[in-house]
């Protein structure tokens, strides 16, 4: 898809959606804790092309299959394809990059690391870690992020940053230990600047928004399963799937809701003890 060139300095605002969590297989049939994800995920993206006009960018967060699987990234393509947008991709813990990189066409955006929108950056950052669930920023991540917030300081641009696991702890034990292992790290560098106005992640499949060092902190609800927030045993929540929308302000403001399926029953399992 071609982008179109956005003047540096404009009074535009930019509307991006997030989609993450999808946990797509091989077999579009397979059935994950009840749901067939799917099926969620073209729900959700039925419910996005109906209430979203004009995305500037689709930010698709990780875990966008549960078995790593050619098919379930062709899956995932075909799934988001009646919306109009470009997308962005980062893998999750169930991700594989160089799987993501064979379905798409070499020329293809969505795996670039960073994006210029206006005088916003959006940068892309790895935190999976193959053959493990928790995330890990390795060294050569962050001393390219210290980089880049270098650079688009200079530029006088905002910056969102997106990870797949959450830089923030959650109260679910069972959770928390699948975390972004050096967020501190993360924290040191972004805290060197300003312009950072916002930091959004998946992973933990619930709503959640913070303030930080007047940095706003975001978590968004999966396609498919919903984890209970406070439980320390694995737990599924009742609430249903959803994605998040947000407005890039040209004041560096960062506006954002969760929207989730209302019309919807869900046949979950709330017995399942793990996936």
């Amino acid at each position: 898809m071609k982008l179109a060139e956005v003047p540096k300095h404009n009074n535009q605002t930019f509307r991006l959606v997030q989609i993450t969590d999808s946990h797509l297989f091989a077999d579009r049939s397979t059935i994950f804790d009840g749901l067939n994800t799917f099926e969620t995920l073209k729900d959700i993206i039925a419910l996005v092309g109906a209430q979203q006009q004009n995305i500037d960018y689709i930010l698709c967060t990780g875990d966008l299959t549960q078995d790593s699987s050619i098919e379930a990234y062709h899956h995932f393509i075909e799934a988001l394809s009646p919306l109009d947008a470009p997308q962005l991709w980062i893998p999750g813990n169930h991700d594989i990059r160089s799987q993501m990189q064979q379905v798409l066409d070499q020329n293809s955006i969505q795996l670039s690391r960073s994006v210029e929108l206006g005088n916003w950056r959006i940068i892309m950052l790895n935190s999976s870690v193959e053959g493990r669930v928790y995330g890990l920023l390795d060294q050569k991540e962050l001393a390219d992020l210290d980089l880049e917030l270098a650079d688009s300081e200079r530029s006088n641009s905002h910056v969102l940053i997106c990870v797949h696991h959450n830089c923030l702890p959650v109260k679910a034990a069972w959770l928390q230990q699948h975390s972004l292992k050096n967020s501190d790290e993360l924290f040191a560098i972004t805290d060197k600047y300003s312009h950072v106005k916002g930091i959004l992640y998946g992973h933990i499949h619930q709503e959640s928004e913070a303030l930080r060092n007047g940095v706003k902190i975001m978590a968004t609800p999966s396609t498919c399963i919903q984890f209970h927030p406070d439980n320390d045993e694995f737990t599924i929540d009742n609430q249903n799937p959803g994605y998040r929308w947000l407005d890039l302000d040209p004041d560096g403001t960062i506006n954002a809701r969760v929207e989730r399926i209302e019309d919807k029953s869900y046949n979950i399992d709330f017995d399942s003890t793990g996936y």
